[in-house]
């Protein structure tokens, strides 16, 4: 009697539709390829290139891979045309209308879901679900289809460990104003104490988000199977198994997840990495020494207010290395910053030049991992962060929102790879509310400030060297974890599981 096949796992991943959450989740769906799951990704149409672009980029990885794009009912829920991501919202009035919109888009989520063929080994029905944290009604289609389901909020173990003591025990309620301090004892024997204005936005009294969805959130969380993490287990000093033990979920570390295509090859990169500007970019440091470069940018959404630009600005011309500063919504900036940055930055990529300046995007894996890079200005995230792990890179901290201030005290307390620039408030955005972005706001952070903690990151004497062999034994660690056997790579093999 011949043995039936069991067809293999399916799994539906739905990003949520942010740039800095869709690219981990994405790369996640091509490790699961690689165990040998069948992948649906399901996005948007504004979004599908991205994300066809990433799957590209794992190459042979990411045979199993489909990519799916279904309309996103932006205009029906009173959204400009093209706005399908939180990035391209205009306004903070828009915030709740696009919340309008994502529940819609579940709605179709869930249609197309139930038009899927029933299991076949060719064409396996789906038997997990992964979605990303603002996807509320994902938990419900993953039960009609009989699947467990897995929530991705792009947040490494410790953030999500702290937001858990949070909900829990309600510290932060305590507290008489903003800037009061209190304690955060999340992970013993570290101490931590945090400001109200310093969490996600989740926990302050006001933002943008209508609290009913923050009431959705925490529902879905509490209901969700288990918590996958683009992390690994040796850089969280434990916070894993205490977010499983605080939670009773599954907690699954994966990463770092931007490695899943460190090996394939050119032709199957972004194609961003062949433009001009990447070519440029990469020149530029060719003509650089080792661990001269001083690398600076705030993520895919870092905006900061004109008047505190500058005084990163005169920072970072005045520095003593080269600089490669990638700037985020230039052509938004006042004529008059904009006159600044061409005076006193090139964009030419002239060898000589000690500050190059780039407009929008920028091949950051590549630079981090070129050697001429020997130092991080970064604003927190934590694809950023991970980055700059996986190459072994130490960091300069200045967090914006989100969870930013809580990864600081990662990298800084907890790891050491990393100092502060000193930034006690956080940087207002559409999503926290502000009219203007914050783009009217005086600058907090002085020019003299920012040298100082970018002198002790380049130049930081015996504590500079301890935090850069730190960086480098990180470094090593991250490639042991997806290699296989390790940490990383027995927590997808515990993922397929889920979905077998």
């Amino acid at each position: 009697m011949e043995a039936t096949l069991c067809p293999k796992p399916h799994f539906v991943v739905i990003p949520w539709p942010a740039t800095s959450h869709m690219i981990p989740i994405v790369d996640i769906g091509c490790l699961l390829a690689a165990h040998g799951a069948a992948v649906t990704i399901i996005t948007t149409p504004s979004s599908s290139q991205l994300v066809q672009s990433r799957v590209d980029r794992a190459g042979q990885g990411s045979a199993g891979v489909t990519v799916t794009a279904i309309p996103f009912p932006g205009a029906e829920a009173g959204l400009p045309d093209g706005c399908e991501r939180t990035d391209h919202i205009p306004s903070p009035d828009l915030v709740p209308n696009f919340f309008v919109a994502t529940a819609r888009f579940g709605e179709a989520v869930a249609r197309h879901c139930r038009r899927l063929p029933t299991a076949t080994a060719a064409h396996p029905r789906p038997s997990c679900v992964v979605a990303g944290m603002c996807h509320t009604w994902a938990h419900g289609v993953a039960r009609e289809l009989g699947a467990p389901c897995f929530i991705f909020h792009g947040f490494c173990a410790f953030a999500l460990l702290c937001c858990e003591y949070l909900n829990t025990h309600r510290p932060h309620e305590a507290v008489g104003s903003p800037d009061e301090l209190f304690d955060l004892p999340a992970l013993p024997p570290f101490e931590f104490r945090f400001a109200r204005r310093q969490l996600p936005i989740h926990f302050q009294p006001s933002s943008s988000i209508p609290e009913d969805r923050h009431r959705e959130l925490r529902e879905f969380e509490l209901a969700v199977d288990g918590i996958v993490v683009n992390s690994f287990e040796e850089l969280e000093h434990g916070s894993v198994s205490r977010l499983a033990a605080a939670t009773g979920k599954a907690v699954l570390s994966v990463g770092p997840v931007s490695l899943c295509g460190a090996a394939a090859p050119p032709s199957l990169l972004d194609s961003r990495a062949n433009s001009d500007d990447a070519r440029l970019c990469m020149a530029w440091l060719d003509a650089k020494r080792a661990d001269s470069v001083l690398y600076v940018s705030f993520g895919s959404a870092g905006r900061m207010p004109p008047a505190q630009l500058i005084q990163l600005g005169l920072a970072l011309v005045s520095c003593p290395w080269p600089v490669l500063w990638v700037i985020k919504g230039a052509d938004t900036l006042p004529d008059d910053v904009n006159e600044w940055l061409q005076r006193n930055t090139d964009g030419s990529g002239l060898p000589e030049s000690q500050c190059l300046a780039l407009r929008g995007w920028a091949p950051q894996v590549a630079i981090l991992e070129h050697p001429a890079v020997g130092g991080f200005l970064t604003h927190c995230g934590w694809g950023s962060t991970l980055e700059s792990v996986a190459a072994g890179v130490p960091m300069a901290t200045w967090p914006f929102s989100a969870e930013q201030f809580l990864n600081e005290k990662l990298i800084v307390h907890v790891l050491g790879i990393g100092l502060s620039v000193g930034v006690t408030k956080p940087t207002e955005s559409v999503l926290t509310g502000a009219k203007d972005g914050g783009g009217k706001a005086d600058a907090d952070v002085g020019m003299e400030q920012v040298k100082q903690a970018l002198d002790m990151l380049m130049d930081g004497g015996a504590d500079g060297e301890a935090r850069k062999t730190k960086a480098k034994e990180l470094k090593a660690k991250s490639k042991t974890a997806l290699e296989h056997g390790g940490s990383s790579y027995m927590n997808l093999e515990k993922l397929i599981q889920f979905g077998a």
